[in-house]
């Protein structure tokens, strides 16, 4: 999620799923940490495939994205699952301004959602603010070292992620924070060897 929607209406119109049909790995692994039938937003969750996983386990989701097209195949992905999803057209920008105040979160899931860093600590502030006590995150996200590696994500410093970042964003919770070189192969958006910082974290 780094650049405006139009952008990404123009990636995700391709015929296939640009990152793949299947959950990112580190959500399906720690998806566990989840209470059962959990209210979970998903920010820029793009084609729906995080969303759509955490659907099929029961959960209540609401998928959060930009693109109009990429929701669209995320509520086909949906119907074809055999589950629902809801889905929120919205830039995080205006988001962060008016974040559906009545709404409450059991969990927040941020994979691969790299905006600026400005927008970035709000909608972490914002986050954070709708989150319940003993709400969890689940936030994976590339760092600077991917520059070099070149499988996936932006070029620009200011949307990548350091520990310090996470430690600093997101205030108000217990976290565990790990950098962590791994292979991904999601669809023909991320192939390949990366860096990646992994957030587990439980509001306080």
């Amino acid at each position: 999620m780094s650049s405006g929607p139009q952008f990404w209406d123009d990636r995700y119109s391709h015929p296939n799923y640009v990152f793949g049909y299947r959950t990112n790995d580190f959500l399906a692994a720690n998806a566990r940490f989840l209470r059962p039938g959990s209210r979970v937003l998903c920010l820029g969750d793009g084609e729906g495939r995080n969303g759509v996983h955490l659907a099929k386990l029961g959960h209540d989701v609401v998928s959060l994205d930009q693109s109009g097209v990429g929701l669209a195949k995320a509520e086909q992905l949906a119907a074809d699952s055999g589950v629902r999803i809801e889905t929120w057209q919205v830039d995080l920008a205006d988001w962060v301004d008016h974040p559906a105040p009545e709404r409450s979160w059991d969990a927040i899931v941020s994979i691969f959602c790299h905006l600026p860093s400005e927008l970035r600590r709000r909608v972490c502030q914002t986050s954070t603010a709708q989150t319940r006590p003993g709400g969890m995150l689940l936030l994976e996200a590339y760092s600077p070292a991917q520059v070099a590696l070149g499988t996936g994500g932006p070029k620009d410093p200011d949307k990548l992620l350091t520990r310090q970042d996470v430690l600093a964003d997101w205030q108000g919770w217990r976290l565990d924070v790990r950098l962590v070189e791994r292979r991904i192969f999601e669809g023909m958006g991320h192939q390949g060897l990366s860096s990646v910082v992994q957030v587990l974290g439980k509001r306080t």
